[in-house]
């Protein structure tokens, strides 16, 4: 008989999902529609829901039997809402009105919002050395350096997504991938510095998604992935920024969440995270 645990695991959020959440929601119900705050009046109590798009158990709403425990309490299947809304769309008889497709759009749409709003505010001005902090989070070195490649001549933007299929975070590469010029002026200036601190960024990334990768048959099923697997690599590297010496908090979530996405896309750019494209002769 399994144990309680392991039939509730589907619920065990990991901490660093939990924060992604928080951190995308801006405060807000996912549902389009909705007004509500996530954050009670008194800015102290969480009224925000947890809720599966697929159902975390068979007697839930859009259940999907194809899915793992992992895959339905993973990022790409949570999305935050109200109290209310949280149960309309848990009731099921309403399970026709909000199909799976729906909540993930609901979920795209407005994460795709919060991080251009986030963009917006132009944090690295107000805290300039976040990104630098987030590098050395990441930069740590590691017991085995393994024997990685880099692309030669990274492949424009436009054909690393197509070639990859990548969906859900098509716009939110586009949102960040102006700032590797900013990135590009650091990593400068740390290797005057006589440090390797870029390679061994580029490198740890490159190692957590080759990790991940390893999960997957073959490039079709990297292709079908690639969001699922863009969510993993950045929660990975959460896990991992948690873990390091230099804690990051001197800063709040929204600053560091920003400063990160900054050089995982630049990670991406540089095909560290996901394939790169055969090159045409």
């Amino acid at each position: 008989m399994a144990s309680k645990n392991q039939k509730d695991k589907a619920r065990q959020y990991k901490p660093s999902t939990v924060r992604r959440l928080d951190t995308l929601s801006g405060n807000e119900c996912a549902n389009p529609n909705c007004q509500k705050k996530l954050i009670a009046e008194d800015n102290i109590s969480i009224v925000s829901k947890i809720c599966h798009i697929a159902a975390a158990s068979k007697e839930g709403p859009r259940y999907d039997i194809t899915m793992n425990d992992d895959e339905r309490r993973g990022f790409d299947n949570l999305i935050l809402l109200c109290d209310e809304h949280h149960v309309i769309i848990d009731n099921k008889e309403n399970e026709s009105l909000y199909p799976t497709n729906l909540l993930k759009k609901w979920k795209s749409d407005h994460e795709k919002k919060i991080l251009e709003l986030i963009s917006s505010k132009n944090l690295l001005s107000k805290y300039p050395l976040s990104l630098n902090k987030v590098i050395n989070a990441i930069g740590n070195k590691m017991d085995d350096i393994l024997n990685l490649t880099e692309a030669v001549n990274a492949p424009n933007t436009d054909l690393k997504i197509s070639f990859n299929n990548v969906n859900r975070y098509e716009s939110i590469i586009r949102e960040f991938a102006p700032y590797q010029g900013k990135l590009n002026k650091i990593y400068e200036e740390i290797e005057k510095e006589g440090s390797t601190k870029k390679e061994l960024v580029l490198h740890n990334i490159k190692r957590v998604y080759l990790n991940i990768k390893a999960d997957y048959k073959n490039i079709d099923e990297i292709r079908i992935n690639a969001d699922i697997i863009f969510d993993r690599v950045i929660e990975k590297i959460w896990n991992n920024i948690d873990k390091a010496p230099n804690k990051l908090d001197e800063y709040d979530q929204e600053t560091i969440d920003f400063s990160l996405m900054i050089v995982i896309v630049d990670a991406f750019m540089r095909c560290n995270i996901l394939e790169e494209p055969p090159k045409t002769v």
